[in-house]
């Protein structure tokens, strides 16, 4: 073949391949052009909307490369028939198949796969002959704190009590011996009471003893106002009594008392210039109302007012005590 026939069929098969070339890439930018209304969407409305859109997309794809491939296939055949004499009859087919079904909408109602479904509610129903290991009886009160017998001091159980205060008195005594003028002022002083006993429920009975003692006031004398009492001298008191207590729950561990406290004691009055002191007999009444905190199921802290009535120094007592099981 000539020389130059050789080079006119190189440059037609070169041009013809580019001329495909630009037509392929034209087409597709064609293609893009056509899908613009398809495009993806900032909203759908639902998954399932969004899942149509991108079938629809698919779809359109499909359809449109099978349709280039059947013009690159004809042209092809014809390209070989003009420049080649040759027919062509390689056979042909689109690489996609069922294109002519366009993709339905899913239905909304349709439940989503991978959807968590929780299962139903279980009924246990007890069978014939089944039985529990045990059985818990829920019906009473079970907070914790509560329980009568272990908060209740001394519940069933012997007691003590301790108990310890400040006492002010509120009389004055003026009297004469052997012709002199005696008056007697008291300052604030102390007292202690100790008691035991036995407790059921919320009642307690017991016995314990009592002791007071206040000094005089400097406006104390006998015979001459000017010359008082000396700075040691005072009153006392010591007794034997019986110990009566009731108390009831206010909050938890927190009680509120009731005491009573009667007998009989002695009263030293140290009220003589010679140094000696006289020895009164007194019948003792110990009312009183406090509170009780027990921090633990064997003691407890209490606080109180009592009145102690006494024949020379009765008097208005603040208390502090500590309690316990025996």
């Amino acid at each position: 073949m000539p020389l130059i026939t050789q080079f006119n069929c190189f440059v037609c098969k070169y041009a013809v391949r580019l001329f495909f070339t630009f037509t392929f890439f034209k087409t597709v930018g064609l293609f893009a052009q056509e899908l613009t209304p398809l495009q993806a969407q900032d909203y759908f409305s639902s998954p399932h909307s969004q899942s149509y859109h991108r079938q629809k997309v698919i779809s359109t794809m499909k359809k449109e490369v099978n349709s280039y491939s059947e013009r690159l296939h004809d042209l092809q055949k014809r390209f070989y028939q003009v420049f080649y004499g040759q027919d062509g009859n390689s056979s042909f087919d689109v690489p996609f198949k069922n294109t002519t079904d366009p993709p339905s909408f899913m239905p909304t109602n349709r439940q989503p796969v991978g959807t968590y479904l929780p299962p139903a509610e279980i009924v246990n129903e007890e069978k014939p002959g089944q039985k529990l290991a045990f059985e818990v009886d829920v019906s009473k009160d079970m907070t914790p704190g509560l329980e009568e017998g272990e908060r209740f001091l001394g519940s069933g159980k012997g007691y003590w009590i301790i108990r310890t205060g400040l006492a002010y008195p509120y009389e004055t005594h003026t009297g004469s011996s052997g012709g002199a003028t005696k008056y007697r002022k008291y300052k604030t002083g102390f007292l202690l009471n100790a008691s035991g006993g036995y407790a059921m429920d919320h009642w307690r009975f017991g016995a314990g003893i009592h002791f007071r003692r206040n000094l005089f006031h400097s406006s104390s004398y006998q015979g001459n106002p000017s010359q008082g009492y000396g700075s040691d001298k005072g009153a006392s008191t010591f007794g034997a009594l019986l110990d009566f207590g009731y108390s009831f729950p206010l909050l938890d561990s927190f009680y509120i008392e009731f005491s009573l406290g009667a007998g009989y004691g002695v009263a030293v009055v140290q009220d003589s210039l010679s140094g000696g002191s006289r020895y009164d007999p007194t019948f003792l009444l110990l009312p009183g109302i406090g509170g009780r905190w027990n921090f633990s199921s064997n003691y407890s802290f209490g606080f109180g007012y009592r009145y102690v009535r006494e024949d020379e120094v009765p008097v208005h007592a603040f208390e502090l005590g500590f309690a316990g099981k025996i």
